[in-house]
């Protein structure tokens, strides 16, 4: 488990820059389950680079725009104080991470091709090798418009896996066309594809997503 051979581990969503670096920094904090509660981000930073000093640690950012979105919340050279720390960063541009200073690991995503999406599809949509009958068309055009998105797909799946009826399924990647947020409990994680799927709608340019849209 990679996880354990870290004293401690983080995962931050990015904010945008000039957010609120204070609330990600008490959040790294409280994952990292330090009790001190700084009074600004000055303090934080402070609090965190005794942390990070003392201690092996994993850090991931996700969906990181610009460097300025780490380096505001954490200071770089504070997340390697400790030899063996990593810092991990998910982007959707390979040069944002490029003036760091530190030495980098490249690893390209690839998507997922059709065959296989369905299949992560139905593993969590139904649970069984196939679809039922009458759920076999509109799944497909689900999987088409998950654009080969392992999370996306798993989300889905899973906000369907209790609605067995087409008109459940119509419903959905109707609300999925139309930017609608499905039905649910919002901090349930399950209910939070439009959430995932709009990360990767906002990076489309026009045409693509007109092409999106279209696939529903």
């Amino acid at each position: 488990n990679v996880k354990d051979m870290y004293n401690a581990s983080c995962f931050v969503e990015c904010i945008e820059s000039g957010g609120d670096c204070y609330t990600a920094s008490c959040n790294i904090l409280e994952q990292f389950q330090v009790k001190e509660k700084p009074k600004d981000v000055k303090e934080a930073h402070k609090i965190l680079k005794s942390f990070l000093t003392k201690n092996k640690i994993i850090l991931v950012f996700d969906n990181i725009k610009n460097q300025s979105q780490i380096e505001d919340v954490v200071p770089m050279d504070d997340i390697f104080a400790s030899i063996g720390s990593t810092l991990i960063a998910t982007t959707r541009d390979s040069n944002v991470m490029k003036d760091c200073g530190k030495e980098i690991h490249k690893i390209n995503i690839e998507e997922l091709d059709e065959e296989t999406s369905m299949k992560m599809f139905i593993t969590h949509s139904c649970g069984q090798e196939s679809l039922p009958i009458e759920l076999i068309e509109v799944g497909k055009r689900i999987v088409r418009a998950c654009n080969g998105l392992p999370l996306s797909l798993k989300v889905m799946g899973a906000f369907l896996r209790e609605k067995k009826r087409l008109r459940c399924w119509e419903r959905a990647l109707q609300k999925l066309k139309r930017g609608r947020k499905l039905d649910g409990d919002e901090n349930n994680s399950n209910y939070k594809i439009w959430k995932i799927l709009r990360v990767s709608f906002d990076n489309l340019k026009v045409e693509e997503k007109s092409m999106f849209l279209d696939i529903c």
